[in-house]
């Protein structure tokens, strides 16, 4: 047995953060390889056609589907009443934490590239290929870096989450995790 099938067998749930832009999706794929896991898309739950939210409750029901199974990345937020709780079940919490100038750089990036194919992870029928979308989409990058990111690190800091975390706050950690996985 190679080591990444070794490394694979050991990690077992995966919840990955951060704010938008910062590579979440493409480590996740690449971690759900290398680890053999499941992977939920949290965008894929949360939007319905025309970008419209999901019901919250509905929301809510599938994620705690997929946090009681026994093996899953699960890639984003969703509804905050249930995220902590899936820090908790996870056996190790990506938290990508780029500067806030990265984050609206690859944002631009991901906009500029979804003028010619939309995200994958994003269901049938969501648009975010316009101007409204973008002006919102940095929107969010600012308030999630300044209201949503301390709330993140405090929770973060709690003793039961300490041992679980894994800290990307440069593309060298990025490329590390993506090319090895995760312990």
């Amino acid at each position: 047995m190679t080591d990444q099938e070794t490394k694979g067998n050991a990690v077992k749930r995966i919840a990955v953060v951060g704010n938008a832009g910062g590579g979440k999706t493409t480590l996740s794929r690449r971690l759900a390889e290398i680890h053999r896991l499941p992977l939920t898309h949290v965008d894929a739950i949360q939007f319905v056609a025309g970008m419209k939210i999901r019901p919250h409750a509905e929301s809510i029901a599938i994620l705690n589907q997929v946090q009681t199974q026994d093996s899953w990345i699960v890639d984003g937020y969703g509804p905050l009443d249930i995220i902590e709780k899936r820090f908790l079940l996870a056996d190790r919490v990506v938290f990508i934490d780029f500067p806030l100038w990265r984050h609206y750089w690859w944002c631009t990036k991901r906009q500029i590239k979804n003028l010619w194919s939309r995200r994958q992870e994003l269901p049938e029928g969501c648009e975010e290929r316009n101007l409204s979308h973008t002006l919102k989409l940095y929107k969010t990058l600012w308030r999630v870096h300044k209201q949503m990111r301390p709330e993140l690190l405090r929770i973060f800091g709690r003793e039961k989450l300490r041992s679980k975390m894994v800290y990307i706050r440069t593309k060298a950690d990025w490329d590390r995790v993506f090319r090895k996985g995760i312990e």
